[in-house]
C-alpha cells in the first residue's frame, strides 16, 4: 500500500450471461473493506445467481436482479435465440410455440423417384 492510498477496498463481483455486454449482466455483488487495522477480511459469495442448469450459457430470471432470459433451464435447446423446432415447445424464449416453423405435407417416396405419391 502506499502512503497515499484509502485503507478501503471495494470488490465487485458480476456473473453474465454469454458475454459482458452490460444487457447480459444477471447479478452483482459489491463489498467495501475496510482496513484500518491490520487483519484479514472475508466475504463468502453464497448467493450469486448464475445457476445454468442445462449448461447452455443462459440463466432463468431470478436473483436479486433477475434478469436471466432462459425460459427453460432444464433444456439446453430452449434459450433465447434458439432455432424453433416442431415439437410443441417454446424453443427461442419469445413466450410463443412454434414460431417461424413452415408446416409442410410431406409424401412417402416409396419407389425413391424423387416424388412422393
Amino acid at each position: 500500500r502506499k502512503a497515499d492510498w484509502a485503507r478501503d477496498v471495494e470488490i465487485t463481483v458480476r456473473a453474465f450471461e454469454k458475454g459482458c455486454a452490460a444487457e447480459q449482466l444477471v447479478d452483482e455483488r459489491k463489498q467495501t473493506f475496510s482496513f484500518a487495522s491490520a487483519g484479514r477480511q472475508e466475504w463468502l459469495l453464497e448467493d450469486l445467481h448464475t445457476a445454468d442448469e442445462d449448461g447452455d450459457g443462459f440463466v432463468s430470471p431470478g436473483g436479486p436482479m433477475n434478469r436471466g432470459t432462459d425460459c427453460n433451464d432444464l433444456r439446453a435447446t430452449a434459450f433465447p435465440g434458439a432455432l424453433e423446432l416442431c415439437n410443441g415447445l417454446d424453443d427461442n424464449c419469445d413466450g410463443r410455440m412454434e414460431t417461424g416453423v413452415a408446416n409442410r405435407v410431406w409424401y412417402l417416396d416409396k419407389d425413391r423417384d424423387g416424388f412422393g405419391r
